[in-house]
C-alpha cells in the first residue's frame, strides 16, 4: 500500500523497564542456536512445503526502515521536500544543513551497521516467528562510485537525464553488480543470512526500490522519476542483470526461502507489463540453474493479478503469489475468511478471494506485508489468515516515533530530519538495546497470537520433529552420488580405522554397501558391510573440507548422522557433530575422489541416492580384523572409569591417549587383567581422544569422548 500518508492508532500503552530487560535477559541467554541445515524451500500445489514435503508456513517481520528509508518510519508527520518523504529528501536535507557527500555518506554507512544487527534479528525469533523480509533499495548493489552519481542528482549537481546515461554505460560495458566486495547489499544480505541461520529464519530477499522507481509512490522505490521503471528500458535491463548476479550468489543458499522480485508496482497502465517483467525475470533467475521459490506481486501495491495468472506465464515452477493487506479510510478490509470481491476474483485483498485464487490457480499465497492498524485488527488478520494455511510479515519490525506505534519497536527522538547534531544520538537510539517494545507485540507474535509456522509437525530442518525420516533402516544400501553416479566404498576393501571413503563406479563389493543402523532422535550410523565400522569425521573437526573415513563403532556425535529428504528423490546426510553435509571433494567425477564435509549448498555434489540391496546378514569380516572392529569402551561419554576389552590371551600390552592434536596425554604398560581392563580418566580435561593399544601380537585403537 501506498505509506505516505500512515495510519498511526495512538493506543495507551504503561511502558515498563523490567519488560525491555526481560527481552535482553531472553536474548542474552542464548535464544540462537547453532546454525544448522536447514530445507530448501518448495511449492507443491497450494502449500510451501520443505524437503520432507511437510507445509512450512512462513510467519515472519519486515526490516523496513534498514536499507531502504520511507519518510514516515523516520519522523512521524514529516513534510519532506516538495512533498516528498523518501530517502532521497533525508539526504536532500542533510546536504542542506552543510553536510558533505562524504559525511553523509559515512552517516549512512553507520546507520546500516547499528539499525538492525543480531540482537534484533535474536529478539525476533524468541517472538515465534520463522522469517524475516529483507526490502532492499537496488542503488545497495551499486558500487561507492556509481551510487555517488545517483546522489549527485539529489545534490542538485548532476542530472537525472546525466545519471540514466551513466546508468546505461555501466550495464553496457558489463559493469555493473560485478564487484561483490564493494557491493554494501551483498554484505548486509551475508549478515542478515548468518544471524538469521543462528535464529533457523528463513530470509525473504525483496527488490523494494526497483531502478527508475515501479510506481507512482515517491517513499517505496526512494524515487526520482515515477514510473521510469516502466518507460525506460535501460531500468529494466538493470534489474534484470541485479537479479542474475543474486541467483549466481545465493542459488544453492537454503537460507534464502524465496526471491520477492519487485515489490508493489502500483499505479502501472498495464498489467502485461508487469507479465512480461516478471517473465523475463523468472527466466533470468532459472537460467542460473536457480530453483528458489519466486514471489510475484500484482498492480496497485500487489494485489492485482489480472492478466498475471500462472497460466500466463511459461515457467510456473515455484511462484508464490502474494498480497499486502492493509486496511484504512477509503479501503476497509475485513478479516472474515468467507469475505470476498467476486467481481474482482483477481484482487487479493479478502480471504475468500485468497483462497479461491490459491485453488483456481495451484499456487500458494503469502500475505508480504501486513499491518499499520490496531492491535485487535492485526492479531484478527494473523490468526484468520493463519487457520486457512496463509502465513503473513508484518510491517514493520521498528521506526521512529515517541509514542506507541504499530510496529514491534520503537525508536525515541531525536530524528535524522532534525538536523546534523541529532544524527549521533540517533545512531545510539536505533541499537536494539535502546529501542522501545510497543504493544503490538502481543498481539502480532506467534507465540502471543498462537500461530503455526509447522502445520506438519516439522522444523526448520525440514525433518518431523525428532523421528527418523530417512530409508528404511536394517537394510544395505547403495550410496551414490548424484552429480557422477558412483558409489561411497571405502578404498581397497580396508579393515582398518582411519581407512579413505571415495567414490568409484559399480555396487557389487561389499566394501560398497551400507547398513543403516538406528540411535534414536532421529539418527542413524551408516556402517560398512565389509569391515563393520561407521562413517566418522576425521579428526573430528567441524571444519569445511575435514575428510570422512570409517572407524570402530563408538558412541560419539561424529559418528551419527541425519539422512533428509531433498524432495527429489535425494537426500542430504548432515554429521551430527560438525552440522556439516557429506559431499565429494571438488565435485570430481572420477574413480577414486575423496570424500569430505561441507557446509550443506544444494548442490548435486552433497545429494546422494540410497538404493536398496537388501536386508542385513552376517558381517564379511572375519578373524582377528573382526574382533578387534568389534571391540568397544564402556561407558562413552566417559566421566571416571573406562572400561575396554582386549583379545582373550594377551597378557600385556602399551595403551596411550591422545588429543585431537595428536599430542600424548597419558601412556601406561596393562599386565594381565582378563579379556576386561579399566582405566582411570579423571585426569583427562573434557574432549575427544585416541586410545592406542598395541603388543607384538595385537594393535587397534579407538575414540572415546571425556564428559
Amino acid at each position: 500500500m501506498s505509506r505516505s500518508t500512515p495510519f498511526r492508532f495512538q493506543v495507551p500503552f504503561a511502558y515498563r523497564w523490567r519488560f525491555l530487560v526481560a527481552v535482553l535477559l531472553l536474548v542474552a541467554s542464548g535464544w540462537a542456536g547453532p546454525a544448522a541445515a536447514q530445507s530448501f524451500l518448495r511449492a507443491s500445489g497450494t502449500k510451501i512445503v520443505n524437503a520432507s514435503n511437510q507445509e512450512v508456513i512462513l510467519n515472519g517481520v519486515n526490516l523496513g526502515g534498514w536499507a531502504l528509508q520511507e519518510g514516515y518510519i523516520l519522523k512521524p508527520g514529516w513534510g519532506g521536500i516538495n512533498g516528498k518523504q523518501t530517502q532521497g529528501a533525508v539526504k536532500q536535507t542533510l546536504y542542506n544543513a552543510g553536510m558533505s557527500d562524504a559525511a553523509v555518506e559515512a552517516f549512512y554507512q553507520s546507520y546500516r551497521d547499528n539499525f538492525i544487527t543480531k540482537p534484533d534479528i535474536d529478539f525476533i525469533a524468541s517472538q515465534g516467528f520463522n522469517c524475516i523480509r529483507l526490502p532492499l533499495h537496488y542503488d545497495l548493489f551499486l558500487t561507492p562510485g556509481q551510487r555517488a552519481v545517483r546522489n549527485a542528482v539529489l545534490r542538485g549537481t548532476t542530472t537525472y537525464a546525466d545519471y540514466v546515461r551513466a546508468l546505461s554505460a555501466w550495464n553496457n560495458a558489463n559493469e555493473l553488480f560485478v564487484d561483490p566486495a564493494n557491493m554494501e547489499a551483498f554484505r548486509m544480505i551475508d549478515r542478515v543470512l548468518e544471524w538469521c541461520a543462528a535464529n533457523q529464519l528463513y530470509v525473504v530477499l525483496d527488490l523494494h526500490a526497483a531502478p527508475g522507481s515501479q510506481g507512482t509512490d515517491a517513499n517505496i522505490a526512494d524515487s526520482l522519476i515515477p514510473l521510469d521503471f516502466w518507460n525506460n528500458p535501460i531500468n529494466q535491463d538493470v534489474t534484470n542483470r541485479l537479479w542474475a548476479s543474486v541467483a549466481r550468489r545465493y542459488k544453492n543458499d537454503a537460507r534464502v526461502a524465496m526471491y520477492d522480485l519487485i515489490n508493489e508496482p502500483n499505479h502501472v497502465p498495464s498489467n502485461q507489463q508487469i507479465r512480461d517483467v516478471f517473465q523475463r525475470l523468472i527466466n533470468t533467475v532459472r537460467a542460473e540453474s536457480d530453483n528458489h521459490l519466486l514471489l510475484l506481486e500484482g498492480n496497485g501495491f500487489g494485489n492485482d493479478y489480472n492478466f498475471m495468472e500462472k497460466r500466463n506465464f511459461t515457467n510456473t515452477a515455484n511462484l508464490v503469489y502474494n498480497s499486502h493487506r492493509y486496511s484504512g479510510t477509503g479501503y476497509l478490509l475485513d478479516n472474515n475468511v468467507s469475505s470476498s470481491e467476486p467481481n474482482n476474483p483477481n484482487s487479493l485483498r479478502t480471504i475468500g478471494n485468497l483462497t479461491r485464487f490459491r485453488t483456481e490457480n495451484d499456487v500458494p499465497i503469502w500475505v508480504g506485508e501486513t499491518g499499520e492498524n490496531t492491535n485487535g485488527w492485526m492479531q484478527e488478520a494473523g490468526r484468520n489468515l493463519n487457520s486457512v494455511g496463509i502465513g503473513t510479515c508484518h510491517w514493520t519490525y521498528k521506526r521512529f516515533d515517541a509514542n506507541n506505534n504499530a510496529a514491534l519497536l520503537r525508536i525515541n527522538p531525536p530524528y535524522i530530519v532534525d538536523g546534523q547534531s541529532a544524527l549521533p544520538q540517533v545512531l545510539t537510539n536505533i541499537l536494539f538495546a535502546n529501542c522501545v517494545p510497543n504493544n503490538t507485540l502481543a498481539a502480532v507474535s506467534p507465540l502471543q497470537n498462537g500461530l503455526v509456522n509447522y502445520p506438519d509437525g516439522g522444523n526448520y530442518l525440514g525433518t518431523a520433529g525428532a523421528g527418523y525420516t530417512g530409508p528404511a533402516v536394517g537394510r544395505n544400501y547403495e550410496i551414490s552420488a548424484r552429480h557422477s553416479g558412483k558409489a561411497l566404498e571405502v578404498e581397497n576393501g580396508s579393515l582398518a580405522n582411519g581407512a579413505r571413503l571415495q567414490q568409484v563406479a559399480g555396487a557389487t563389493a561389499p566394501n560398497q554397501q551400507w547398513e543403516l543402523v538406528e540411535t534414536g532422535n532421529g539418527y542413524v550410523r551408516i556402517v560398512n558391510r565389509n569391515s563393520r565400522k561407521s562413517l566418522d569425521i576425521d579428526g573430528p573437526s567441524t571444519a569445511n573440507g575435514a575428510l570422512v573415513h570409517q572407524w570402530q563403532n563408538l558412541l560419539t556425535d561424529s559418528q551419527y548422522w541425519q539422512i533428509l529428504g531433498n524432495g527429489d528423490g535425494t537426500y542430504r546426510v548432515i554429521n551430527k557433530f560438525s552440522n556439516k553435509a557429506l559431499e565429494i571433494r571438488n565435485a570430481a567425477l572420477t574413480d577414486g575422489a575423496g570424500v569430505q564435509q561441507s557446509t550443506w549448498a544444494s548442490a548435486d555434489n552433497q545429494r546422494w541416492g540410497f538404493r536398496d540391496q537388501g536386508a542385513v546378514g552376517t558381517p564379511l569380516a572375519t578373524g582377528p580384523a573382526r574382533a578387534a572392529a568389534a571391540l568397544g569402551a564402556y561407558p562413552n561419554p566417559v566421566a571416571g572409569t573406562l572400561s575396554y576389552p582386549v583379545p582373550a590371551g594377551l597378557r600385556t600390552h602399551r595403551l596411550v591417549v591422545l588429543d585431537t592434536a595428536g599430542r600424548q596425554v597419558l601412556s601406561k604398560t596393562c599386565g594381565p587383567a582378563g579379556e576386561l581392563h579399566t582405566l582411570d580418566v579423571a585426569v583427562l580435561k573434557p574432549g575427544l581422544y585416541v586410545v592406542r593399544i598395541s603388543s607384538p601380537t595385537y594393535n587397534t585403537e579407538f575414540k572415546i569422548s571425556k564428559q
